[in-house]
């Protein structure tokens, strides 16, 4: 019995036909063949119910033509619409019949190239001419192979980079003259290797060397394409050796993300957004995945990555910081236990006015997202806040992201003048080293003036952590607001990349020492 439903029916407009129709009519008696049903006689059937094809490009001229904004997956059509009956090569979509007026395009006919017989040839000419002698001397091994281009086998051996085309061909050698009209248009003739054919500029073995594209491959970018360190420096931030060991430990995690893109490939992906702030769009591209797919990769593999790289700032404790504390320090200011200072992230404005109000800074004239950095004296970033609004001050971040939980007593902190913390600092016994102020004077005196110079000699490498950390361009360029409650796992990846890097400050290095002394009538000047 039939069972209806399953949308079996013409999708075209008010159009009738449908499987139902067919059942029954295949099923009634035939009027010319007495007691014999339609099913068994050899009537032509009414109609046929075409099924749109499986080709994306192909949906979409159909989807096009029946005027529907969405198709469900099996789709039929009656031949009432297409132009031919039924799909052709010439006309595949539907046309005729959809409710509306549009003009009727008939497709181009095909055109075969009828080969050239040799009786043919040899008896008479194609327009019903004799060849002359003088013709048939002048027939080359050039033009016997354009008489026989309906005979060559096409071979077709595709490369890394380019698509060849090796032809082998027969030849009549019964074939003594050549009709003159096949000449018109030998600039379309394929290329037949061995021939030579003056009118083409450009040799194929030539264009082969060359490595130029004779067809569009794309070619799926994967952390094993990074073989050096310049490479690995350019798309990770990392030096080649250093991104080798992170994919090494990454994958030898339980791994709670369940993608089929590997874990080296997704660490590199995630890695390569920070480094480089590409688009999604751009990342799929160069991955061979969606969109859709790299935004969902990145986001969960960025928080699976911070939850466990977070392992790699810590405050380290106050013998590791004396033992490794450079001779810059050592000299003025041995008791320092960490150097501070905020740094600012530009955020895309926000809609909301009370968002908008809390991450503008005037420092910055822009929406910010804030954040307080701590290195060690030998320039190890030891800790990190959370991301805070532009307008927050200094003081009141340092009181809001628990580092003063770290200090103990007797350990001095080194920060900039906006840093005003003594209060903070006084209940637990720590010093602060800041350059001095004015208070009212006209200027500074001798001795303000060397503590200054000196502060500001070693108090400027917590400045080079901070531009290291911008490195990465996900945190030097304006971040959406959408990306904006991700800025903490931001924070914390960038930061134990940068400790995974070389070492920051060098006892051997008086480099910084020389051009801060140079500048040092600037720090004055500001004071």
């Amino acid at each position: 019995m039939y069972q209806g439903g399953g949308g079996e029916s013409c999708a075209g407009f008010r159009c009738t036909n449908n499987r139902k129709k067919l059942y029954i009519w295949k099923q009634s008696i035939c009027q010319e063949h007495e007691r014999i049903f339609h099913k068994d006689c050899p009537c032509v059937v009414p109609f046929s119910l075409h099924k749109i094809p499986k080709e994306e490009n192909e949906r979409l001229k159909w989807q096009r033509a029946l005027h529907r904004n969405d198709l469900p997956k099996n789709v039929f059509v009656c031949p009432t619409h297409f132009i031919d009956g039924r799909p052709t090569a010439r006309n595949p979509t539907p046309t005729l019949n959809l409710g509306y007026e549009a003009p009727i395009k008939v497709g181009r006919r095909l055109l075969k190239r009828k080969s050239v017989t040799e009786e043919k040839l040899q008896t008479k000419g194609t327009y019903g001419f004799e060849p002359t002698l003088k013709q048939q001397k002048l027939v080359s091994e050039d033009d016997v192979e354009t008489v026989n281009t309906n005979q060559f086998t096409i071979k077709p051996k595709t490369t890394s980079f380019s698509t060849q085309t090796d032809m082998t061909e027969s030849i009549s050698t019964g074939t003594q003259w050549i009709d003159p009209t096949l000449h018109e248009h030998e600039y379309a003739r394929p290329c037949v290797s061995g021939s030579r054919d003056t009118g083409t500029q450009t040799r194929p073995s030539e264009t082969e060397d060359k490595g130029v594209n004779c067809s569009t491959l794309h070619i799926r970018l994967t952390s094993a394409d990074i073989t050096s360190d310049s490479l690995s420096l350019l798309y990770t931030g990392l030096p080649l050796k250093t991104f080798r060991s992170v994919l090494s430990v990454m994958q030898n995690m339980d791994d709670p993300l369940k993608f089929t893109m590997p874990v080296s490939d997704q660490v590199f992906l995630v890695l390569m957004k920070l480094r480089l702030n590409l688009l999604f769009g751009d990342i799929a591209n160069r991955f061979g995945i969606s969109e859709s797919h790299a935004c969902t990769i990145f986001n969960q593999r960025l928080s699976f990555m911070a939850l466990k790289l977070k392992n790699l700032i810590v405050w380290l404790p106050r013998e590791t910081i004396r033992a490794t504390m450079p001779k810059s320090f050592r000299e003025n200011y041995p008791k320092t236990t960490v150097i501070i200072d905020c740094a600012e992230t530009f955020i895309q404005r926000a809609k909301n006015l009370k968002t908008r109000g809390e991450t503008y800074s005037h420092y910055k004239s822009h929406n910010t997202g804030k954040y307080l950095v701590g290195i060690a004296p030998h320039g190890q970033i030891m800790f990190i806040s959370k991301g805070f609004g532009g307008r927050s001050s200094d003081k009141a971040i340092v009181e809001e992201s628990g580092i003063l939980n770290y200090l103990l007593p007797g350990d001095e902190i080194m920060a900039n003048r906006g840093f005003t913390i003594g209060d903070l600092l006084f209940p637990l016994k720590v010093k602060l080293n800041i350059p001095a102020f004015t208070n009212g004077k006209d200027q500074l005196s001798e001795e303000d003036v060397t503590e200054t110079r000196r502060i500001a000699t070693v108090r400027i490498h917590v400045e080079r952590a901070i531009r290291r950390l911008k490195v990465f361009r996900i945190l030097s360029q304006v971040v959406p607001v959408t990306s904006a409650k991700k800025l903490s796992d931001y924070l914390i990846v960038c930061a134990a990349l940068v400790n995974l890097r070389s070492d920051l400050i060098k006892d051997d290095d008086d480099e910084w020492q020389m051009i801060f002394e140079s500048f040092s009538d600037v720090t004055v000047n500001d004071a």
